[in-house]
């Protein structure tokens, strides 16, 4: 199913098609259920059926995301579906959008989007529930178009968002609320969790990281904090989901002792214990991580109830498939791949590593030694290929850090409850706040010391998608060897392993070198010159200290296996690339970066290749062309929207080539190629 899903994603395929899959292959079901020489298709045919129900349930709900907004200036309601957060400047909330003019009837008409409000009095007040008014244009999603970088379209799309837009000060006005629905009552409930942490006198660190690890509000947390956090492998403490579900499943479990000679006792148990699960996911605000969490300990808890087996990766798959039928894009969710790979490795793994640590051969102390470090060493195995294609590094000291993070995530959710519990009594109130403080501090300490250590994470090589997927369909082959012991599956994990490893030496076989790229950033200039993977230098008119570039040209240089580049924003010149007041030669062609008119000043005219206008540019293209003659003319995302529409109509009466990477993204020019010409990385 998860396949189908995929495949149906990735190709254009009408539905109909996959319809037509699903149909024959069902029908090959029932016709092996009565007829015994079709008996042994049975199983292929019902695998197919799953990979045909995968793609149909994708591509119907792709076509609920297909309608685009009509970008053009609106009247619109929306209607606030989370709490909004402030930041330094602008006011995020997620919003239900809707427009109500009937200019045309084309476009979308409503839909989930961010509104990004200008920080004032009236956006402080805003809340759930709330709904205002104003005339705007809207936008869609798109990304940047520079190569691998994050793709936030994508990432809009799996959260179900399909518009942003900006307000300014005065551009909305209030026009009511709406009743609350189920969701938003559980994030009004968060809220008032939120405040209680406030109140209680927790430092900003300490509040930031309480409040993603008990009821996932992550707004507060730092870049610096989720950074710490995930070069050590903790990261999982800051994402609520099934992890902080089972603390709970624990704590409960052991509140009420199991009874196995009463079935009705049972019962009784098991609903007691799913119900408060439930609660607590409600107070976190039924976030979609959570929910499938809950669904996931709901399904093992009725296992138990008919007493089967209630670590069954049958029940894992099970939920796993449901959440897809209901939300089909959730398997592209980092949250979704981390819990179910964490889970069936778990499963799969964790009977085998304690084994082999002889975890029963000790004391109490031995063993949860070692339960922990078979539990951490499963996850880890489990998640690897998301971690590694998703984040592209691998915490080394994994299993020191849960060792102290786990126990200490158990005492801080238990206290948390005690705390929510005793807010009307100030001075029990008091008390447990402070030994949850402590607690915290502790968490963070220990967190901060294990990144201290050498080389607490090791960056990993560059693999892709296909790679990342053939690494986790070689987990589960080996998984299923573990389980079975059958040599086959043990047989096609090799055989994988090679292609893998095959596969990541081809892409790296092509040795990149005698090009010139020009980034899409409204942050700098950026413009790339690659002479090899070791040797490369980025110009720009803005100092490197001044700039934040890990967003924009980090990604690539970590696909392509390339070192740092050489900074370069004076005069510089060496074997490669000479860089005087702005001219720039490199294999052999002319790029000028122009900022500011200090060009009109210059007497020393001469041909380039390119023309390069940065932020502050000005002059007139025909002044520039008659001292410059150019074959392209790139502006910069940076260069100021009037300006770029003004070059745009003078170099199109001039007849010259004018590039806006603002809107083309990314574009690459290979100075070794006979044809000069530009190519675009997002297929402009």
């Amino acid at each position: 199913m998860m396949a189908g899903i995929a495949v149906a994603h990735t190709c254009d395929a009408e539905l109909s098609l996959w319809a037509l899959l699903l149909l024959f292959s069902l029908l090959v079901c029932v016709a092996a259920l009565f007829f015994e020489r079709m008996a042994l298709l049975f199983g292929g045919a019902a695998m197919v059926a799953m990979f045909a129900i995968g793609a149909v349930v994708q591509r119907v709900d792709d076509k609920t995301m297909v309608p685009q907004w009509e970008e053009t200036n609106g009247e619109y309601s929306a209607v606030f579906l989370e709490t909004p957060h402030m930041g330094d400047r602008t006011t995020k909330a997620l919003v239900h959008l809707q427009r109500e003019d009937c200019d045309s009837l084309k476009g979308r008409r409503e839909g989930a989007a961010y509104i990004y409000f200008a920080n004032c009095v009236d956006a402080e007040n805003l809340s759930i529930g709330q709904r205002v008014r104003f005339a705007a244009k809207v936008h869609n999603p798109k990304n940047a178009g520079n190569p691998a970088e994050f793709d936030y379209k994508h990432f809009l799309y799996v959260k179900g968002v399909t518009a942003t837009l900006y307000l300014p000060v005065g551009a909305w006005e209030m026009d009511g609320a709406e009743e609350l629905t189920l969701r938003m009552r559980a994030l009004a409930l968060r809220e008032r969790i939120l405040k209680l942490y406030g109140r209680t006198g927790f430092d900003s660190d300490a509040k930031a990281v309480l409040s993603a690890l008990t009821v996932g509000d992550k707004s507060e947390l730092t870049g610096e904090i989720k950074d710490t956090f995930s070069s050590v492998g903790a990261s999982h403490i800051l994402a609520l989901s099934g992890l902080h579900l089972g603390i709970f499943y624990l704590i409960f479990s052991f509140l009420l002792p199991a009874w196995r000679t009463h079935r009705g006792y049972t019962l009784l148990r098991e609903a007691v214990i799913v119900g408060a699960l439930w609660l607590f996911a409600f107070v976190a605000g039924l976030s979609p991580s959570i929910v499938r969490a809950a669904i996931l300990f709901t399904l093992f808890s009725v296992a138990r109830c008919a007493r089967r087996d209630n670590s069954s990766v049958n029940a894992l798959a099970f939920a796993a498939i449901a959440m897809l039928l209901f939300s089909p894009c959730s398997l592209f969710d980092v949250s979704f791949q981390l819990s179910f790979s964490a889970v069936f490795a778990i499963l799969m793994f964790f009977p085998y590593v304690r084994r082999m640590l002889a975890a029963d051969s000790f004391g109490k102390c031995y063993r949860y030694i070692a339960d922990t470090v078979s539990l951490s060493v499963a996850a880890q195995i489990g998640t690897l290929p998301v971690i590694w294609y998703s984040f592209g590094s691998f915490p080394t000291y994994f299993i020191l850090t849960n060792l102290v993070v786990v126990p200490l995530a158990f005492v801080i959710m238990s206290l948390s409850v005690a705390l929510w519990l005793s807010s009307p009594v100030s001075a029990l109130c008091a008390a447990v706040a402070w030994m949850l403080g402590k607690a915290v501090d502790m968490l963070n300490g220990w967190v901060g010391l294990v990144e201290s250590l050498p080389a607490a994470s090791v960056e990993l090589p560059y693999i892709d998608a296909c790679s990342a997927w053939a690494l986790a369909v070689l987990i589960v082959f080996i998984a299923i060897y573990a389980a079975r012991r059958r040599v086959v599956f043990l047989l096609a994990a090799l055989m994988l392993a090679v292609a893998v490893v095959a596969w990541g030496w081809y892409l790296r076989s092509d040795e990149p070198g005698g090009s010139i790229m020009f980034f899409n950033s409204s942050k700098f200039p950026a413009l790339l010159m690659t002479a090899s993977r070791d040797n490369s230098y980025m110009l720009s008119t803005e100092n490197e200290s001044e700039v934040e570039k890990e967003y924009i040209v980090d990604p690539y240089l970590r696909r392509e296996s390339m070192k740092t580049p050489l900074w370069v924003n004076s005069d510089y010149s060496d074997a490669n690339i000479s860089y005087v007041e702005g001219m720039a030669e490199f294999c052999g062609r002319r790029i000028m970066l122009l900022s500011g008119k200090d060009w009109m000043e210059s007497k020393q005219a001469c041909p380039v290749d390119i023309l390069f206008l940065c932020k502050g540019f000005k002059g007139s293209m025909d002044s520039l062309l008659a001292m410059h003659p150019a074959k392209y003319v790139i502006m910069d995302a940076g260069l100021h929207f009037m300006t770029r529409r003004r070059v745009e109509r003078e170099c199109a009466a001039l007849g010259i080539v004018c590039i806006d990477v603002s809107d083309t993204g990314a574009v690459a020019f290979d100075c070794r190629a006979d044809s000069f010409s530009p190519m675009f990385m997002s297929g402009k």
